[in-house]
């Protein structure tokens, strides 16, 4: 009996702490960063670009997170936006992006692809949606933003994994001589040679790993179980999150803006990103 009550005793603080751990991972999950990068690409006058993914407006307290996350984008004044996919987490999300996007403002405009989930909900109401709060959509095209002596290119592809890609239509209004930031929702266009012609690429997808896991582990699990916290992309699960310097140029992969999907984030937080380009 005593002994029994001595190890009650002894495990409490164990199971105390441990329980300690679990609710500040979730807490962490909804702790929203500003972070910002400074990408060298040779440009004559640098731009910056606020950087924001995988809203999911439709999903578990969504739209209080994406508020926050455009309040704390608008504080950071930077030159354009550019928001790379899955802005719904269903159908029902559709109707609710325009009033929180809106809000978004930059001097050389607001730009956005789709993701997987945009086309799985509906693409064309997705991108009626963002039109309608003064996003302009780069769905397989591109288009030039002047900052004093600089030129730079932003070309957009549909989403690698739902979407009809076309490169050609992509690159056709980008100057040779350019440099191009290539907007993809999914990180894998770093492995396709006509990724790889841009200087740098940013995407999303990830949810910078969603839980906090050792990377090793995640095809382990893909491969064993059919589960993974990371979405299918074979990049994203070997650079699950951040700055990546690639032989022929950058990628950049901001871990998102959702907080509330399944499975929740633990230890890995939500982010707006601003990138420096010089």
């Amino acid at each position: 009996m005593i002994r029994k009550r001595r190890r009650r005793i002894t495990l409490r603080p164990v199971i105390g702490l441990l329980l300690a751990v679990i609710a500040a991972g979730f807490i962490t999950g909804w702790w929203l960063r500003v972070r910002t990068v400074q990408i060298p690409i040779g440009l004559p006058t640098p731009v910056r670009l606020g950087v924001m993914s995988d809203i999911h407006v439709g999903s578990f307290a969504s739209e209080g997170m994406a508020l926050r996350a455009v309040t704390e984008m608008m504080k950071q004044r930077p030159d354009a936006i550019v928001l790379v996919g899955d802005f719904v987490a269903g159908e029902a999300g559709i109707p609710r992006i325009a009033p929180v996007l809106a809000r978004l403002y930059a001097p050389l405009g607001v730009y956005a692809v789709l993701g997987n989930h945009d086309h799985w909900a509906d693409a064309r109401a997705v991108r009626e949606a963002l039109e309608s709060a003064g996003v302009r959509v780069l769905v397989n095209d591109s288009v030039v933003l002047r900052k004093g002596r600089t030129r730079l290119a932003l070309v957009g592809i549909d989403d690698l994994w739902a979407g009809k890609v076309n490169w050609r239509a992509a690159w056709r209004r980008a100057p040779a001589g350019v440099r191009v930031v290539l907007l993809s929702h999914n990180p894998e266009a770093a492995l396709h040679p006509q990724g790889q012609r841009a200087a740098l690429i940013l995407s999303g997808h990830t949810h910078g790993g969603k839980i906090l896991l050792p990377q090793w582990l995640l095809p382990i699990l893909r491969k064993h179980t059919d589960f993974s916290p990371v979405p299918a992309t074979r990049y994203g699960e070997q650079h699950l999150y951040g700055l990546v310097r690639e032989r022929w140029g950058w990628v950049y992969i901001t871990s998102g803006v959702a907080a509330g999907l399944s499975p929740p984030r633990w230890f890995t937080r939500p982010e707006v990103a601003v990138v420096e380009l010089r």
